[in-house]
C-alpha cells in the first residue's frame, strides 16, 4: 500500500496481482489493474480525485524499465465509502505481449507510476506521486496468455530493408503493396508482391536446379531458389492471362499472405550481391 500527500490530505492507493488481468480487445489486448483506493476525509480536498497512470515492464536486465502505456482516471468519491476501486486499463500490442514472454524468466513485473491532482480541492495542494510494484505468478500469467488463444499465438515482425540502397528498392514496392491491400486493392497489391519477387531473382546468388531435379536432392541454395520460384509462380495470375492463370483471383488473407512471406524472405537476401541477370520465370 502506496500513500498519496497533498499537504495534509491523504489517500491510500494499493494493487495486487489477484485483480491484474490480461484481456483480448479489439485489435490488440489490454492489461486491467484494479487500483483500491482509501479516501480522505478532509474536506478541502473535494469529491474528485484524477490519476495518470504510466505502466512499466521489464526486459531482460532487471533494473531496466520500459514504459508500456498510460491511462487517465477520474474517481468521483464520498468520504462515506472507506475504499474505492477503479479500473486502470492499459491496451497493449501483441508485439508488447511477446516482448513481455520474451523478456520474463519466471514471473511477471510490473510498476505502475500514479501521478495524483485534486481537481476540486480548496488552494493549490499540488500533485501526488506513487509507485505500485505487481508480480504475477508464473502459472497464473501462463493462464492468461493461453487464454488470449490465436490473437497472441505468434506474431513476428517482418522489417523491409532500408539500409542498403539495393534491397531498399524492393522494400519500397512492398511498402507499395501494403498500401494497395489497405486500399483494398488486391490484384495491384499481389503485382508489386510479383516485382519485389523479380527484383529477389536477379539478386541473389542461390543456384538454379533444374526442373527435373528431385526436391529431395536440392542444395540448400537451390531450395531456397524453389521457395522464392513457387511464390513468384502464384503471382502469376495478377499479370499473365494465359489458359490456366487466367481465371486466378485473390482474396485479402492470400494477398497478406503472399506480402508477409516474400517480405521474409527479403531478408535472406545479401545486402550487397553482384546482380545477374537470371530472367524471371514464366
Amino acid at each position: 500500500m502506496q500513500e498519496l500527500r497533498f499537504d495534509d490530505i491523504r489517500f491510500t492507493v494499493a494493487a495486487s496481482s489477484d485483480q491484474t488481468w490480461l484481456r483480448r480487445a479489439l485489435g490488440g489486448h489490454e492489461l486491467s489493474v484494479q487500483l483500491a483506493v482509501g479516501v480522505s476525509p478532509f474536506d478541502e480536498a473535494g469529491k474528485i480525485l484524477t490519476l495518470e497512470a504510466d505502466l512499466f515492464g521489464f526486459g531482460t536486465t532487471p533494473a531496466q524499465r520500459s514504459r508500456l502505456g498510460r491511462t487517465t482516471a477520474n474517481l468521483a468519491y464520498t468520504p462515506l465509502v472507506t475504499v474505492h476501486r477503479v479500473n486502470l486499463v492499459f491496451p497493449l500490442t501483441s508485439l508488447q505481449v511477446h516482448a513481455i514472454e520474451e523478456a520474463r524468466t519466471g514471473d511477471v513485473r510490473f510498476e505502475v507510476d500514479l501521478n495524483a491532482t485534486l481537481p476540486q480541492a480548496a488552494g493549490y495542494p499540488g500533485c501526488a506521486q506513487a509507485t505500485e510494484h505487481i508480480t504475477i505468478t508464473k502459472s497464473t500469467w501462463e493462464q492468461q496468455i493461453a487464454q488470449l488463444g490465436p490473437s497472441a499465438a505468434f506474431e513476428m515482425a517482418v522489417p523491409y530493408p532500408l539500409g542498403n540502397p539495393q534491397r531498399a528498392e524492393a522494400g519500397r514496392l512492398l511498402r507499395e503493396a501494403q498500401r494497395l491491400l489497405t486500399t483494398g486493392e488486391i490484384r495491384a497489391s499481389v503485382l508489386e508482391v510479383r516485382r519485389a519477387l523479380e527484383w529477389i531473382q536477379h539478386n541473389v546468388d542461390w543456384d538454379r536446379p533444374g526442373s527435373k531435379k528431385l526436391a529431395s536432392q536440392c542444395t540448400q541454395t537451390e531450395r531456397w531458389w524453389r521457395i522464392q520460384e513457387a511464390l513468384y509462380s502464384q503471382t502469376s495470375g495478377a499479370m499473365h492471362n494465359d489458359a490456366v492463370t487466367k481465371d486466378f483471383t485473390y482474396d485479402r488473407a492470400e494477398a497478406e499472405t503472399l506480402l508477409a512471406m516474400t517480405a521474409a524472405l527479403l531478408r535472406n537476401v545479401p545486402a550487397t550481391v553482384p546482380q545477374t541477370d537470371t530472367g524471371p520465370c514464366p
